[in-house]
């Protein structure tokens, strides 16, 4: 226990990398897909580990470090939903919007066909079939324990950028058997484009945490929205309403030139300092179960 006390951020993440990655080895093994190939979800034989190998690690970790008094505050951040109108559209619409708009512009307006009305009527059910997998379980961990204390130790941008690469890495286990099957050179792009993609997503993620007092419930659905937005286009490849080379190119190279440019936008906007200042007064205090002067 002094050791986890003590180093509370290796600690977790050793602990959620151990407990997710034994418990997916059966999985793994076995040769299950990590997606669904016509759902075009993760597969549910991977959840039990991510809600025990990320959600329970934060809250052991959670109660070893803060008690009682730290698990109440993550059950509030779960809960706080009094942000702004502005920051759920934020959340909700800011990554899906611009990344069919950068689709359009790099493989034709055809791929705007997903803001019809008729299309958008199956968005919900997009957003619902990926919020159990990603956001409910994961950002109990990344953006509940880990981000409050990697950004006061390595500041906001910094911290951002390890806590991206190591929430990719956690992905690793699970999802290189399909990278690897599609030979050597495809393996390497694709690990790289996914961790280019978790360290800029991750600054978006902490620009809208330090802004929302921390709310877990709003970075939550910002995930939500944005693996949402890749079931969704996929889904709506398959019934023919915009081309399979745009969904593609949108769930894939397309997430990452707006999670890129959105990343750089609001560091060069905040200078650097993700809002960071804001978080500082009005709730790292509480995250991390003691008053924080300003740095």
């Amino acid at each position: 226990m002094r050791v986890l006390r003590r180093y509370p951020l290796v600690s977790f993440f050793v602990l959620a990398y151990a407990v997710t990655w034994l418990l997916w080895a059966p999985m793994v093994i076995a040769g299950v897909p990590a997606f669904s190939a016509t759902r075009h979800i993760p597969s549910p034989a991977a959840l039990p580990a991510v809600a025990i190998g990320v959600t329970g690690t934060a809250v052991f970790m959670t109660a070893v470090t803060q008690g009682r008094a730290g698990l109440r505050r993550l059950l509030q951040r779960l809960t706080c939903w009094k942000v702004g109108v502005a920051w759920y559209l934020v959340a909700l619409l800011l990554i899906p919007l611009s990344e069919l708009l950068i689709t359009a512009a790099a493989t034709g307006p055809q791929v705007l066909r997903a803001l019809t009305p008729s299309a958008l009527a199956s968005s919900p059910a997009a957003l619902l079939a990926n919020f159990v997998f990603g956001p409910l379980f994961e950002e109990t961990g990344w953006r509940g324990f880990a981000l409050p204390r990697i950004q006061h130790r390595f500041g906001p941008l910094g911290g951002s950028l390890l806590l991206g690469l190591l929430w990719g890495g956690w992905h690793f286990f699970l999802y290189l058997p399909a990278w690897i099957s599609a030979g050597p050179a495809a393996a390497v792009v694709d690990t790289l484009l996914f961790v280019a993609f978790t360290v800029t997503v991750s600054v978006v993620f902490t620009w809208l945490s330090n802004n929302t007092r921390a709310s877990l419930l709003l970075v939550m659905l910002l995930h939500g929205s944005i693996n949402g937005t890749a079931t969704y286009v996929q889904v709506l490849a398959d019934r023919g309403v915009i081309p399979a080379d745009a969904a593609l190119f949108s769930a894939g190279l397309g997430a990452l030139i707006t999670t890129a440019l959105a990343a750089a936008v609001i560091t060069w906007l905040t200078r650097r300092r993700l809002s960071y200042p804001r978080y500082r007064y009005e709730a790292q205090h509480l995250d991390l179960g003691q008053p924080i002067g300003p740095r």
